[in-house]
């Protein structure tokens, strides 16, 4: 019986998606630190420390063909992401 192939996270969807994030994380972080809004600041590096990851693990992808981490791994660090931009945005509202 034939194996199906090993699944492996595509390179450019990386990129797009750290574009998709790091664009708007730029504005918030130079707006942030433009109005002097903690909220903001805090909803920039989220964004873009999650976009810098998704960049590497694409750049390792290209390289070797493998994933950088697991992926397991990969959705803790977007769900800790994911946490601190809420909390940016909490306080960035209220």
């Amino acid at each position: 019986m034939q194996q199906p192939p090993k699944r492996v996270p595509s390179s450019n969807a990386n990129l797009v998606i750290a574009a998709l994030l790091g664009i708007p994380g730029m504005i918030n972080l130079v707006g942030g630190v433009m109005r002097d809004s903690t909220g903001d600041i805090i909803s920039g590096i989220a964004a873009l420390a999650y976009a810098a990851l998704l960049v590497r693990d694409a750049m390792y992808v290209k390289k070797t063909g493998v994933p950088a981490m697991p992926q397991a791994r990969m959705l803790l660090i977007g769900f800790g992401c994911l946490a601190v931009y809420l909390v940016g945005l909490l306080i960035k509202h209220s």
